[in-house]
């Protein structure tokens, strides 16, 4: 059993712009820095690339995979990830009370 279930992966998938295997803004470089440098995880590692490779694919795995606390710390580096991109770029949350649903995941 996982630990995000697919309603919430759904959400995931909206407010960190996962479709076409993408995450947020992050090249395939950039991506594994972003692990590498905020969580010291190797987000390359085969393990987290049993579905395919895209970024999505991989952090989808990643957090099937790994325990609670890591997932909640990844995910946690991930949204102020996002926050500074808006608050950068000055849009709109494209995301319905995505705040607030961000914060249900782990209560």
């Amino acid at each position: 059993m996982g630990n995000i279930g697919s309603i919430d992966m759904m959400f995931l998938d909206d407010v960190f712009g996962m479709g076409g295997g993408y995450v947020l803004n992050f090249s395939d470089r950039t991506f594994s820095e972003f692990f590498r440098e905020e969580l010291r995880i190797d987000i390359d590692d085969p393990l987290y690339a049993r579905n395919g490779g895209s970024k999505a694919k991989r952090l989808r795995c990643f957090l099937q995979t790994v325990d609670k606390p890591t997932v909640a710390r990844t995910l946690d580096s991930l949204w102020a990830y996002r926050d500074a991109l808006q608050q950068r770029s000055g849009k709109a949350d494209n995301v319905q009370n995505a705040r607030a649903r961000f914060r249900d995941l782990f209560p």
